[in-house]
């Protein structure tokens, strides 16, 4: 697989630059809104650190023995660590083996690399664990964290790590990438525009089957809020498909309400295609419970995907709170 994407050249030049004057960091956070490619930037980089004979731009070469290695996932200097499952924590134990890890003498006689993504999900545990490591790193290792919620890690380990941050990529680079790899279905633009210019995110979401489903999700969001169909069932239908990427739906949504709400045409929204129904809610909410709303989706979405709380419940009473428009 290819890692390199083309809004990551400034980063890819920092570091290099980084690189070249020999001050390149024991501890490196990626940080920068979701579905940009961070984790494919820490690889890439990881990769490019280990290889034998890299290029004269800091890219692996792709057929030396330490790339060979890298790609079957079995370079033994090169360890990741991720939640156990979706929606879990990092927890110590995890931690403390990842430690020990870059405390061994690399076998090739180079780096050390080590990758946690996404590090917001550190357990406080632990993140105390990971913080020996950050104040007395050993010999030439590199430990990467990629996250697109930074405040959620301790001060103390941010405070101990050189930030390397990424942003939303001008569409003169997105929409072109994008448009070689979705060749039926929305055009890009749209994709963008409701990925919140991530194309990462726009891409995952490119299939029909996303776009079917959001607009039912829409549907019956908008049946619960005119007292048409029961709360509770429809809480079930939303847990049943990805709850993470539905919340997040749910939060484009709100930010559009409020777009159109200051202005009956926005210049931009990030669900155009949904525009009528969005209209409709827009005019039946007053400003003051759609910013209320706003704020509930986002409490929501934090308690539904960073705690152990109830979805379901929470679910539930988001849903039947809108169903009162005064």
């Amino acid at each position: 697989m290819d890692l390199r994407l083309p809004w990551h050249r400034e980063q890819w030049r920092q570091v290099q630059q980084r690189r070249s004057a020999g001050h390149l960091p024991h501890a490196l956070l990626l940080v920068g809104p979701p579905g940009l490619g961070k984790g494919w930037f820490a690889r890439r980089l990881a990769r490019a650190l280990l290889c034998e004979a890299p290029t004269a731009e800091g890219e692996s070469c792709g057929q030396c023995r330490s790339c060979r290695l890298f790609q079957a996932g079995s370079h033994p200097d090169y360890s990741s660590v991720r939640p156990l499952e979706e929606g879990a924590v990092i927890k110590v134990d995890q931690v403390r083996e990842l430690c020990a890890f870059l405390g061994y003498t690399a076998r090739y006689g180079g780096y050390k690399i080590a990758l946690l993504e996404p590090a917001d999900r550190l357990n406080g545990n632990a993140a105390n664990s990971l913080l020996k490591t950050l104040e007395e790193p050993w010999g030439a290792c590199l430990l990467l964290l990629v996250t697109a919620w930074p405040a959620r890690l301790p001060a103390t380990v941010r405070s101990r790590c050189q930030r390397l941050s990424f942003g939303i990529p001008s569409p003169t680079l997105a929409v072109p990438w994008l448009a070689e790899r979705t060749k039926e279905g929305p055009d890009p633009q749209t994709l963008l525009d409701w990925a919140g210019g991530a194309p990462l995110a726009a891409l995952a979401y490119a299939g029909e089957e996303h776009w079917r489903r959001r607009r039912e999700l829409a549907e019956s969001y908008e049946q619960v809020s005119i007292a048409r169909a029961d709360p509770i069932l429809a809480a079930e239908s939303w847990m049943k498909e990805g709850l993470t990427e539905n919340l997040r739906w749910l939060i484009g949504w709100h930010t559009d309400l409020i777009r159109l709400k200051m202005n009956p045409e926005p210049p931009r929204l990030n669900n155009a295609d949904l525009g009528d129904m969005l209209q409709r809610w827009a005019d039946r909410y007053p400003s003051r419970v759609l910013f209320e709303r706003l704020d509930a989706a986002i409490q929501l979405h934090t308690l539904c995907t960073t705690t152990q709380a109830n979805a379901q419940l929470l679910l539930e009473a988001f849903l039947a709170g809108g169903a009162d428009p005064c």
